[in-house]
């Protein structure tokens, strides 16, 4: 009995010894399989890490080289505008040496001086090589491509970030803007970094630099354009969206309070701060102007731009449902990528929101513009990639192939357009549009006095010869145009083959169509205008211009002509244009106005008809002087001569119009 216990407790011991055995052996197991485990977890994310920075390198490497490519592509001051971003530049650096006086700040009423004081250090750097300056913005370019990583950084997928700042880098509009001297390129940087401040504000990271980074940009954006000011906008409405209300109040110290002094101060003096206030108020009247069909396209325009990569696309009833169906697309898919975005947790969605915000506004804004440029959409264009990777993630979830189909086909038309661009930069037939005129701006530089004011790409001329300019008029005649001239002492024109920006809009917003009247003026009218240098291979030509001595007289005396005329009192308006005639008999508004003021009193028709043959052996092609010489000559039964009249105006249709009709 006592051998039988025993032997039992034995069994029961050697079992226990096995259990805790087998027990401790399984802990060492599991205990390897967690370190195991965590090692593994741990090299994945170093293994990510590592990748995502490879990924990072060569993406930054290959859009710094892809920026460098196009640097040949535009001659500074061919935009002109950037010719001016350069004067505007010296001319900080030279109040800095010598402060000037309150009048240096009306340099800034059309370009705004945000900048001009990034550029004006590389400007002294640099100077007078201005293609150099070309690297600052390749530089701009390759910061916001790393902004764009920076502020996608866990708010989206590792494969979707890879995929929009891919398709940025790859982008055609971003590499052709990287080698402009503009400010597009810098207001884009701007907004991305200004919304990078936003996300950090909101997760509550880096503490006053979040703030800095938010105040900053904004208010450098809105110092750069007048546009700018909607990122100030957008983060207002995240940030009390978001409730961070210590952010909020910083914007407000900041950016609203003086915006709303400064525009107070300007309304009291009843000036403008800038005159796109005037251009957008243009915009505003042209469109109540629009039909309907046109509204809605030009409001989505930028849209167009960003997604049309400027391929040649056929017109035509099939060619153009295509188009429109492509770009509905897109559109779709942008917006289902702000609706996921919008729903995901802080800080996402309000950097989502504030995105969205600044798409909106600028399609608006640029629906209203009276010219069209691609790169006006480009500080929206990462954000707009953003949601239509996220877009067609959110709609594929169930056929992520199908996704990545869509995107690597997205990604080959950017690379292969961008590609064609690059091989157009530098074949030798380069395109006329992206070249500068530097010999026939050397030949003004040493044939012309240094006294001589210009016009024509005025910007340009004064910073490659020292010579004043002056840009388009939008005279509304060839005496109106004349009297321009005259009034700001022009002694020469530079007409050159370039076009304006795309046309659209009435004459007086239309910078293409004043292009196309001035330069057929400048050379139609031998009697003011002397060409003095022709240059074939750059499509130019110079002329110097002869105004008579009494011209200015004569315009002041028809100026109260037409005052007097207003005031209905025709005897004194008669007396006036015969004193403007006397100082100047060659003065077609003049001749008209009077046959028209002896038409009305209905006194001596063969006086008025006088006047009115005058008026066209001037100028051939005058539709209202020859309308009313056809009415003279028809109420006196003269059916042979007004015949005559009608054939004439008719042959001189192929003539540059006197004056452009409303």
């Amino acid at each position: 009995m006592r051998l039988t216990v025993a032997l039992k407790r034995q069994s029961f011991t050697k079992q226990n010894v096995m259990t805790e055995h087998r027990l401790s052996k399984n802990k060492h197991i599991s205990g390897f399989k967690t370190l195991a485990e965590e090692i593994y977890g741990k090299t994945a994310a170093r293994a990510a890490l590592i990748a995502d920075k490879s990924f990072l390198g060569l993406l930054l490497l290959g859009a710094g080289a892809g920026a460098l490519i196009f640097q040949p592509r535009y001659d500074v001051g061919f935009f002109n505008d950037d010719a001016s971003f350069v004067l505007l530049a010296r001319s900080i650096l030279d109040y800095l040496r010598m402060p000037a006086g309150p009048g240096f700040l009306s340099n800034f009423t059309h370009f705004m001086p945000g900048y001009p004081v990034f550029l004006a250090p590389f400007a002294a750097v640099f100077e007078p090589h201005w293609a150099w300056l070309r690297l600052t913005t390749a530089a701009v370019s390759v910061l916001s491509l790393y902004g764009v990583w920076k502020l996608s950084e866990g708010w989206l997928t590792a494969e979707e970030r890879r995929w929009a700042t891919l398709l940025y880098a790859l982008h055609p509009l971003f590499l052709l803007s990287s080698g402009m001297v503009m400010a597009d390129p810098f207001l884009s940087c701007l907004f991305i970094f200004g919304l990078l401040g936003l996300r950090w504000a909101v997760e509550g990271v880096n503490g006053g630099w979040a703030y800095a980074l938010l105040i900053c940009m904004a208010v450098w954006a809105a110092g750069t354009k007048p546009i700018g000011i909607i990122l100030a906008l957008a983060l207002t409405v995240s940030l009390l969206t978001a409730r961070a209300w210590k952010a909020l109040g910083l914007t407000t110290a900041f950016i609203w309070l003086p915006a709303l002094l400064a525009g107070l101060s300007a309304f009291l003096k009843k000036e403008s701060p800038t005159d796109y206030i005037y251009q957008m108020t243009n915009g505003l009247a042209h469109l109540a102007q629009q039909p309907f069909l046109e509204r809605i396209y030009n409001s989505l325009h930028t849209f167009v731009l960003v997604y049309g990569l400027a391929l040649p696309w056929p017109r035509g009833p099939v060619f153009d449902l295509l188009g429109a169906l492509m770009i509905a697309g897109i559109l779709y898919f942008c917006a289902t990528g702000l609706s996921s975005l919008l729903s995901k947790p802080r800080p996402g969605r309000f950097v989502a929101l504030a995105a969205g915000i600044l798409i909106l506004c600028q399609a608006l804004i640029m629906s209203l513009w009276s010219v069209y440029s691609q790169r006006y959409a480009l500080p929206i264009l990462p954000f707009m990639l953003l949601f239509l990777v996220a877009g067609l993630y959110s709609f594929a979830e169930s056929r992520a192939k199908a996704a990545k189909g869509l995107l690597v086909l997205l990604a080959l038309g950017f690379l292969i357009r961008s590609a064609g661009l690059a091989l157009e930069t530098y074949s030798p037939q380069r395109p006329a549009e992206t070249k500068l005129c530097l010999q026939t701006l050397e030949w003004i530089r040493t044939e012309t006095p240094p006294e001589s004011r210009f016009l024509g790409r005025g910007a340009a001329i004064l910073l490659y010869t020292g010579r004043a300019g002056h840009g388009m008029f939008g005279a509304p005649n060839m005496d109106a145009f004349i009297s321009e001239l005259s009034r700001l002492h022009i002694t020469h024109a530079l007409v050159t083959d370039e076009t304006a920006l795309s046309p659209r809009g009435a004459y007086r917003t239309n910078q293409a169509w004043q292009k196309i009247m001035e330069r057929a003026w400048l050379q139609q009218h031998p009697r003011f205008f002397k060409k003095l240098h022709e240059n074939k291979a750059e499509k130019t030509e110079i002329y110097s211009i002869g105004i008579p001595e009494r011209w200015d007289n004569a315009v002041a005396l028809y100026g109260r002509a037409l005052r007097e005329l207003r005031d209905s009192d025709r005897t004194a308006a008669t007396a006036s244009l015969r004193q403007a005639l006397a100082e100047v008999p060659d003065f077609p508004s003049a001749l008209t106005a009077l046959a028209s003021v002896r038409l009305w009193q209905g006194k001596d028709f063969k006086e008025a008809e006088k006047h009115l043959r005058h008026a066209l052996a001037l100028e051939p092609n005058y539709a209202r002087a020859s309308q009313m010489l056809l009415e003279i000559l028809e109420r006196q039964g003269r059916k042979s001569e007004a015949a005559k009249v009608r054939a004439s105006g008719q042959a001189a249709v192929s003539l540059p119009p006197f004056e452009v009709i409303p």
